[in-house]
């Protein structure tokens, strides 16, 4: 077991963390546990806490196992960020369970089923009085069954449940991002007195202050014809032949354009579909965006295809955006944010007939998507970061008060 860890400028090494600083102003201190932190968008997720939670209360640090510079660069260098310097997970229990004896947070906040089994096993065997905060933002059965390889297909099915079992009812609390995710942890571990529901928060006035940035790109400076919007990971969960196939056929009735946000292992088969299909001149595959709500505000239509999703939180941005919303009815979350019919539309999982059909009936009726967009709008303000973090709190300090 080693207490060394790599410091990156401006990312702090564990241990040199703010132990002394919340001593002195005796507030709590609360420690986010996450596997990588990489990129604007998990940026943004540390933003929302920092800028949102009472700081005259409580003292916050981030600790991943791997700290990208592509994500350092977006932080100030006032945050405390704790790199572990060990990305793999199996050898992580070591380190994490020298950085729970040496800076001895008083809560720790964990994320998804296999890294919560991975802090809870650290505090048992590191011996730290530590409240643990398990978070789960994924339908769970969703998210096993359509991991990358079958090792973790089979882990997730047939292991992982087991070690739940054991270590979830060890934790102070789980948070869950939908009532979806919930349900699904509920249907693996019977602990109803610990579960609680906080959806994943949005920064309403940032997303709309960051749409209004121009686009480059022709597509979203042109009214004609309507542009349809897509984001996300390029992998199976977010199944977007799904909405290739939906596409194909809406330019069978009227002309459009596809542009995708979003990087992952299937984009050259995404491509290839789109050219057997014959509309690789019609769609767009713009790769990863750090600020994707500029294109989301220029859109005329984004749309969320997913087989399955913890929350979906991009359809809440793209609400924020004013843009009119369509997603399958997956498990879960989409089916929590929008008022079908009222705030958008939703459709059957797979369904590509049905997916095309409400794409052309929002292209085709100007006041349906005025409609959509104002009552997407106020559908927002149910989701924001200040209610979100809010709610952390009041199970930050209900926690504290236990003690």
């Amino acid at each position: 077991m080693t207490g060394e860890f790599k410091k990156i400028n401006p990312v702090k090494s564990a241990f040199s963390g703010i132990s002394q600083d919340a001593k002195q102003f005796n507030r709590v201190k609360v420690a986010y546990f996450y596997t990588i932190f990489r990129n604007a968008a998990m940026a943004r997720w540390v933003r929302n806490i920092t800028d949102n939670i009472d700081q005259n209360k409580y003292a916050v640090s981030f600790v991943g196992l791997k700290i990208e510079e592509s994500f350092t660069r977006e932080i100030p260098k006032n945050i405390c960020v704790v790199n572990l310097s060990n990305p793999y997970i199996k050898s992580a229990l070591f380190k994490l369970i020298a950085y729970l004896r040496k800076e001895r947070p008083d809560i720790f906040v964990a994320a998804f089923p296999h890294i919560n089994v991975l802090a809870m096993m650290a505090k048992v065997l590191s011996g730290a009085k530590v409240k643990v905060v398990l978070t789960d933002h994924n339908h769970f059965f969703g998210l096993a069954s359509n991991a990358r390889s079958l090792y973790r297909r089979f882990f997730g099915m047939f292991i992982l449940p087991h070690l739940m079992r054991i270590f979830y009812p060890l934790s102070d609390s789980v948070i869950c991002a939908s009532e979806g995710v919930a349900e699904s942890i509920l249907d693996v571990v019977k602990i109803p007195d610990k579960v609680k529901v906080i959806y994943y928060p949005v920064a309403a006035d940032r997303i709309q202050n960051w749409s209004k940035e121009p686009v480059n790109h022709p597509w979203f400076s042109q009214a004609t014809p309507p542009l349809i919007l897509g984001a996300g990971r390029l992998i199976n969960q977010k199944d977007f032949p799904t909405l290739l196939c939906a596409f194909n056929l809406v330019l069978k009735t009227m002309p459009a354009r596809l542009a995708i946000l979003g990087e992952g292992k299937d984009r050259g088969e995404l491509e290839k579909l789109a050219k057997e299909l014959g509309i690789s001149d019609k769609v767009a595959f713009l790769g990863f965006q750090k600020n994707p709500f500029k294109y989301m505000k220029n859109a005329s239509v984004f749309v969320l295809s997913s087989i399955h999703e913890g929350f979906g939180n991009v359809l809440v941005e793209a609400m924020a955006c004013g843009t009119p919303v369509i997603s399958t009815d997956c498990k879960s979350g989409p089916g929590e944010i929008i008022e079908n019919g009222k705030s958008g539309i939703l459709v059957p999982v797979g369904d590509y007939k049905s997916l095309s059909k409400a794409i052309i009936r929002v292209l085709s009726d100007s006041s349906l998507r005025q409609s959509f967009s104002k009552e997407g709008i106020k559908r927002v303000r149910y989701f924001s970061v200040e209610k979100n973090i809010k709610q952390y709190e009041d199970v930050f300090q209900k926690l504290m008060n236990q003690n």
